[in-house]
């Protein structure tokens, strides 16, 4: 299995922060009882013989402290070789995790109804065949000119105690369907609202859009996601700016030692304000009664904003690097967060 541990670290490619863990997780409330240990793992084994990149089948954890779990499970990295995927339950709770080179946001949502044994769609309805408007080569030279001389703005830090690993935050709203570009726009408005209270200028906001290439009808527990840096303007439209933005390129399929090592120099300077990402709204049999997803959180401001909808409930998230910010202060850019989706203009 290290030829899957080996091609999920290749998919995060240049672009992805080697500081970072690049696990995402997925926390299901459950209407009733977690499924045992054991029928979960050995749905897993069938899911693994079925998709052989999802590497080596994990342990089933039971926790009574899935807080304390779900922290792990984001910053503990994943070794070659070592399993790509975590899973930990709780009484009425499952926590899915995942290397982002093996599973994209709805890979995570399939494996949550292969994990539940009832099937799980999204409404997202993916980019199809929409493709990057330039080379990677291109792309790359203009994204460390960019790190050099005019790097992204960032999301003001807000610091505790120094520390490694993130912090995380989530609420629950009524159904919330702004789509894509709604929940772009007022994760700008939240930044520059965040910005002026830490009496910081907002300037050269660069969001990272997450988003599936394929509809998640019938979601496969696979990546096959591409992401868009949308450069927004103060007031922008930005459905307008998504409109006509092509994804970034595609990685390429191995990267030198150099490239590797520039990456790492870079990395503060490199990546977006902030990224979005949207499961939709998320059809689970009536199984789970919210989900809370956590993007990866990388570049700039190491801030990604969550969102999933499911039984007429979203619930959306704050991920955000422990060096740069508390409990505290993620809790309230949350709420900054929150107040700009119930925004009409939202």
């Amino acid at each position: 299995m290290t030829l899957a541990s080996d091609h999920a670290h290749r998919v995060v490619g240049l672009y992805g922060d080697p500081t970072v863990s690049w696990s995402i997780l997925l926390e299901a409330d459950l209407v009733a009882a977690a499924p045992e240990p054991e029928k979960l793992r050995a749905r897993l084994t069938a899911a693994v013989q079925r998709y052989p990149h999802l590497g080596v089948v994990p342990e089933i954890e039971r926790s009574t402290d899935l807080p304390a779990v779900r922290d792990r499970f984001a910053s503990a990295p994943y070794e070659r070789g070592a399993p790509l995927i975590r899973v930990a339950v709780g009484e009425r709770a499952l926590l899915v995790a995942a290397h982002h080179g093996a599973l994209d946001g709805l890979g995570l949502l399939a494996l949550l109804g292969i994990l539940l044994d009832v099937p799980v769609s999204s409404a997202a309805r993916g980019i199809g065949a929409r493709v990057g408007g330039k080379p990677f080569a291109l792309s790359a030279l203009q994204r460390v000119a960019e790190a050099l001389f005019a790097p992204p703005g960032r999301i003001a830090p807000d610091r505790g105690p120094a520390a490694a690993g993130d912090v995380f935050a989530a609420c629950h709203e009524p159904s919330l369907r702004l789509g894509a570009a709604g929940f772009v726009a007022a994760a700008a408005r939240a930044t520059e609202r965040w910005n002026r209270a830490h009496g910081t200028r907002t300037a050269r906001v660069v969001a990272a859009l997450g988003a599936s290439r394929r509809p998640g009808a019938a979601p496969e527990p696979v990546h096959d996601s591409a992401f868009f840096r949308l450069r927004l303007r103060r007031g922008a439209d930005v459905a307008a700016v998504l409109a006509v933005q092509p994804p970034e390129p595609d990685f390429p399929a191995r990267s030198s030692r150099l490239a590797r090592l520039g990456t790492r120099l870079l990395a503060s300077r490199l990546g977006s304000t902030f990224l979005v990402s949207n499961l939709g709204v998320v059809s689970t049999g009536d199984r789970v009664r919210a989900l809370a997803f956590y993007p990866a959180a990388s570049g700039r401001s190491g801030v990604a904003f969550g969102v999933a909808t499911t039984g007429g409930r979203t619930t959306i998230t704050v991920r955000a690097r422990r060096k740069d910010f508390d409990e505290v202060a993620a809790a309230r850019l949350l709420g900054e967060f929150r107040d700009a989706v119930r925004e009409p203009a939202g």
